[in-house]
């Protein structure tokens, strides 16, 4: 076996990156080119990806290629999330609308955030997650500055009454759409968020800290044309999401 990166980092904030970059390996492991283990420990958790020996220059070509579309993925998702958060000064209390306000900034212009992310991503042997994101992505942080400064100047008028969930629902309706239609069910507790095909969605939305938030950011990262919710969905939640999308929601009654 050939080891070929490292990527860590000593942030929890950072756990759910290295999460998502083990998922996005899982075409690699299973064709037997790849393996990828990540530990964690003593304050540090760490991705180590190696290359099966036999496999190709072309392997390895593929999984650097990968690797630096998921890593982009992670800065445009959690990078710019933790970013935006940290910047934020808005006396927003309700925990769902804050993550919703914060997660649909973030995904607002994202096409060109991974673009700019891509070209600035050099994979080395051991790739720090926190120094690349302290030291290497000013560009970006330049970009979301302009955008929290904007939200900062103007925060008393944007938690007046209604003002802030017209300013959300205009975010939302200007995102790009990654997917037609989803279909919500709650199972055991859990919301799942389903294709047409009733499949779960493969998009990436970040780790938030409550489950509803989890459920409220997808939608936002998917942005669907139409949303079905189906049975027993939590009052609370299917209020707020058709608050939100509007038009877009349909609620099914299932016998």
């Amino acid at each position: 076996m050939h080891e070929i990166i490292t990527i860590s980092t000593n942030n929890d904030l950072f756990l759910s990156s290295l999460r998502y970059l083990d998922k996005r390996l899982l075409p690699f492991k299973k064709g037997g080119r790849v393996t990828a283990k990540l530990t964690t420990g003593d304050g540090r958790s760490c991705i180590t990806v190696t290359l099966n020996g036999s496999a190709t220059g072309a392997a390895a070509r593929d999984l650097e290629s990968a690797l630096i579309d998921a890593l982009a993925d992670v800065v445009i998702t959690d990078f710019k999330f933790h970013f935006i958060e940290s910047s934020l000064n808005l006396p927003i209390d309700d925990e769902i609308s804050r993550h919703a306000f914060i997660r649909a900034l973030s995904n607002f212009d994202r096409i060109v955030d991974k673009h700019i992310a891509k070209s600035l991503l050099k994979l080395t042997p051991d790739f720090l997650l926190d120094s690349f994101y302290v030291f290497s992505i000013d560009v970006l942080k330049l970009r979301w500055q302009e955008v929290c400064a904007l939200a900062n100047e103007n925060a008393r008028f944007l938690v007046c009454d209604g003002t802030f969930r017209e300013l959300l629902r205009f975010l939302i309706s200007n995102l790009e759409s990654r997917c037609a239609e989803v279909h919500l069910f709650q199972r055991h507790g859990v919301v799942d968020v389903l294709t047409s095909g009733l499949k779960p969605i493969n998009v990436y939305a970040g780790a938030e800290v409550s489950e509803d938030a989890q459920v409220v950011s997808k939608l936002i990262a998917i942005a669907p044309k139409r949303i079905f919710l189906h049975q027993n969905i939590n009052p609370s939640v299917q209020e707020f999401i058709c608050s939100l999308f509007g038009n877009c929601v349909r609620v099914v009654q299932n016998p």
